[in-house]
């Protein structure tokens, strides 16, 4: 369910499918202001869904003025009230450990750089406090 009803608006549903075939789902452009200049720029909103996942509003900014350009992916639908619990009993004691390693397996490690960490937000994460 999402923040923006479902019920229809203009015609059709708000969020759309994804469709590469579809020429009716064209981003919506609106004339903003751009913060590095202070000029008008334009701004594209998208309001789509991803199948089996979740609704989206994908957004650019771009101003011809400075070059200054922004994009953006937010979600669009609400919190889930409730979550789900998986519990699993186990009533043998035979099992328990990891199955053998298979050969067709391979595993591969690495160190990543500073700079491949600050794309996945690791470098800034708080670390104390934490044991081992």
């Amino acid at each position: 369910m999402s923040v923006i009803a479902e019920e229809n608006v203009r015609g059709g549903s708000v969020f759309k499918e994804i469709n590469a075939d579809d020429e009716d789902s064209q981003p919506t452009e609106i004339e903003s202001l751009c913060m590095n200049c202070y000029q008008n720029g334009m701004t594209r909103i998208l309001l789509t869904k991803i199948p089996f996942f979740k609704e989206i509003i994908v957004s650019s900014f771009t101003c011809p003025n400075c070059s200054w350009s922004n994009t953006e992916i937010q979600s669009a639908g609400r919190i889930q009230d409730q979550g789900i619990t998986y519990t699993l009993n186990v009533k043998s004691k035979q099992n328990i450990y990891a199955p053998d390693p298979d050969p067709e397996m391979t595993t591969e490690k690495y160190t990543r750089t500073f700079e491949q960490n600050e794309d996945l937000g690791l470098n800034d994460m708080k670390t104390e406090g934490y044991q081992k």
